[in-house]
């Protein structure tokens, strides 16, 4: 779970791509160990129970209009800059080559988590620039929310200090959450999923196929008590604890072994947080590492795993080569440049985050997680 205010909070921006590709000619090895490309869902979590208006005027039923089918959905907002238009457009452009059977057993649901601005004629007309199809729910803060504190996510951030509609940000949730036709979802897409990835998982949904049960089970890393993570990061959204992800790549490893994955971690709440878990469908374990130095600076010849990383409030974390680092060990292939990995973080106080990492090349690295001012040269 996370939100996003000035840019994009998740994962950083990966291109999509123009093309789909059939799930039939994907080949097995560039597939998830599940069979999905999404994130594991673990627990899988239950269709939620709500009725909201809809762009047209009339009552949604979200539960019973989408009974049967597979349920995409989405929190966000129309004035959102990157995540949400990006997010629509990549489903609607798949969707749009799907078989209409398939197609037809697909129902987009976006909430809008800007009600003030969101009017439904306003959804009505931006939802229609992507697909008419696609269904555009408004209701107040308040009735939102508690939809979110459901589904363990973290509520509305409006912006402390709006000026005008151009740059009044709003802090959301930026993953969409699938729910199968049995109404249990077990797959979410954070910000970075590209179409590709897309068109392999519909169909499969449609079709009503669900993550291999050992898989599923794996996505929870041991040692965590769910019900009592999920009751804490309900609690630390409500009090305001942002963890943003500003940057999350993977340079091309050489083997299977193992990979590497960096981050950019920020903590934008008054509070401390700290990473628990890392975890990831490529690699059968993560571990997260830090290189030892000695007295003078100078880095030993080994690394030592660490239980867990405090990110202190108001604090930007580097994840970055020869410091901090998180380890992706026996690797089920090896990815190219170009894919996304699906990764998930898991906070004491924020909860879990799920992202989807860049896999670059190493001569990538250091401009990639260069601080802003420090990369900003012309």
């Amino acid at each position: 779970m996370h939100a996003l205010r000035h840019r994009l909070i998740g994962v950083a921006l990966l291109a999509f791509a123009t093309a789909c590709t059939r799930p039939d000619a994907t080949p097995a090895s560039e597939r998830g160990e599940s069979g999905f490309r999404g994130v594991l869902i673990s627990p899988p979590r239950a269709k939620p129970d709500f009725a909201l208006p809809d762009q047209n005027g009339r009552v949604y039923d979200f539960r019973k209009e989408t009974e049967g089918k597979v349920a995409l959905l989405f929190f966000g907002y129309t004035h959102c800059p990157d995540v949400c238009p990006l997010h629509v457009a990549n489903v609607a452009a798949v969707l749009a080559r799907m078989p209409f059977e398939e197609r037809e057993a697909v129902r987009f649901v976006f909430v809008s988590t800007d009600p003030k601005r969101d009017t439904p004629q306003r959804l009505k007309e931006w939802l229609g620039n992507f697909d008419p199809s696609f269904i555009g729910l408004s209701a107040p803060e308040e009735e939102v929310n508690r939809i979110l504190y459901e589904l363990r996510m973290p509520p509305i951030q409006e912006d402390p200090k709006p000026t005008d509609s151009a740059t009044y940000l709003v802090g959301h949730a930026a993953q969409v959450i699938a729910f199968g036709t049995d109404g249990v979802a077990r797959v979410e897409y954070p910000f970075g999923v590209r179409q590709e990835d897309w068109a392999h998982d519909l169909p499969l949904l449609a079709r009503g196929v669900v993550p291999d049960a050992e898989a599923a089970n794996a996505a929870a890393p041991a040692g965590i008590e769910l019900q009592a993570m999920a009751e804490s990061a309900a609690a630390a959204a409500m009090r305001g604890m942002p963890i943003r992800v500003s940057v999350a790549i993977v340079p091309q490893p050489a083997t299977t072994s193992e990979a590497a994955l960096y981050v950019v971690l920020q903590n934008g709440g008054t509070t401390d947080d700290t990473l628990v878990t890392v975890w990831s469908e490529l690699s059968a374990r993560a571990e997260m590492h830090e290189t030892m130095r000695g007295a003078d600076g100078a880095a030993m010849a080994h690394m030592t795993p660490v239980p867990q990383v405090v990110v202190k409030a108001g604090e930007t974390l580097r994840f970055a080569p020869g410091d901090r680092h998180v380890m992706l060990l026996q690797l089920s292939k090896r990815p190219e440049v170009g894919e996304s990995i699906p990764i998930r973080l898991r906070f004491k106080g924020a909860g879990d985050i799920a992202l989807a990492a860049e896999v670059v090349p190493y001569a990538e690295v250091e401009r990639r997680l260069a601080p802003p001012a420090a990369s900003g040269r012309p």
